[in-house]
């Protein structure tokens, strides 16, 4: 209980926190800014992101599925000086379904100058300077959870960034779970070397009324090292990095800690349109209590509950400029004594002023 409340504080200590930081640094930009700031501009932008992923299972953590579809959002707003107020509407549509998926609204300010930036309201991911792991966040959730509902702030240099942001997943209901998580993820770094981190504290609270439930606590983390760089040798890109998983998970049940531990590292190497991707997971079994709870208080991909764990990619870039991206992937999932294989095909194309403005130029 005394846990739960501080936790409880301490989230919307941060939240608040978030949100005030977001609005003195825009009220700091309107007053310091000129004549010339203060003159409003027009920006939207569009958001096409269509996605086709076949899974062909035999392991026990997963399920055969195909998950083919198409979202399409967009969002207008005004824009004075570092501040932007935005609005938009999203929707997700399942192929061979008659019925949108989601329907969803965006609404937020945003704030950008120097070194910060910050969002508060129901706005994309896009704002993100980087997604989360698959074991934090499982690649269909973030097809049809597109908005983080909540406060965003971040730090970016030249040697790397920070970010932390508070996502309200559900609002507490008669039979509904309070469910809402506190996110932090960043890297530092020199002449390619960097060191990083993601951070995950989820809160599972209970219903309005009284159940046979109880309070779940979740924190993950994955600190880790590693080096990237645009060229070496006859690679056009590579990446590799390598660190600790660790997860502190309790139900309130029985009031008893489950520490898995375990290793991650990842390899990704690019030569002209060509992309391999290597992620080996070694450790104890993550996500505790996952047939109770399932997806709604674990978030990353169920793979993960194996001890062992590797996934190949490789992809193949059919388009990739800043304003449209197409890549076909073939993957490989190796679990306990299991092979499995997916396929996918992602789309996307996002447009803003700045596109057309380029557009029109040529």
């Amino acid at each position: 209980m005394y846990l739960c409340a501080m936790q409880k504080i301490l989230t919307h200590t941060i939240y608040l926190k978030i949100a005030c930081l977001t609005a003195v640094l825009g009220l700091g930009s309107l007053g310091a800014a000129g004549q010339e700031e203060r003159k409003a501009k027009f920006v939207f932008g569009i958001d096409n992101f269509s996605f086709f992923d076949n899974r062909e299972v035999s392991s026990p953590y997963q399920r055969s599925q195909t998950i083919f579809g198409s979202r399409l959002g967009g969002e207008v707003g005004i824009q004075f000086g570092a501040n932007q107020i935005m609005i938009g509407a999203m929707g997700i549509k399942d192929f061979g379904e008659k019925k949108w998926a989601k329907e969803a609204f965006t609404f937020y300010y945003h704030y950008e100058k120097g070194h910060f930036s910050g969002a508060f309201g129901l706005f994309p991911r896009q704002r993100l300077k980087a997604e989360l792991p698959d074991i934090f966040i499982y690649d269909s959730l973030r097809y049809y959870t597109p908005t983080i509902n909540g406060a965003l702030i971040q730090y970016t240099a030249h040697q790397g960034y920070a970010e932390v942001y508070c996502n309200w997943l559900s609002k507490q209901g008669k039979n509904k779970r309070e469910v809402f998580e506190l996110v932090s993820d960043g890297r530092f770094g020199l002449k390619g070397f960097y060191v990083g981190w993601n951070f995950q504290m989820l809160h599972y609270a209970l219903p309005s009324e009284a159940t046979d439930e109880h309070i779940y606590d979740k924190v993950m983390l994955h600190p880790h090292v590693g080096f990237e760089t645009n060229k070496v040798g006859w690679l056009d890109a590579l990446r590799v990095n390598a660190g600790a998983v660790m997860s502190l998970n309790r139900d309130r049940a029985d009031m008893k800690w489950k520490r898995p531990l375990g290793f991650m590292g990842e390899l990704r190497l690019r030569k002209w349109r060509l992309e391999l991707h290597d992620l080996l997971y070694v450790g104890e079994r993550q996500f505790s209590d996952y047939g109770k709870h399932g997806v709604e208080l674990h978030r990353g991909d169920p793979y993960f509950q194996s001890r062992t764990y590797n996934r190949t990619d490789l992809s193949f870039y059919l388009l990739n400029k800043d304003y449209i991206q197409c890549r076909a992937t073939a993957s490989v999932h190796f679990t306990e004594g299991e092979v499995d294989n997916s396929q996918q095909i992602i789309l996307r194309i996002a447009l803003d002023k700045n596109f057309l403005s380029d557009l029109f130029k040529r």
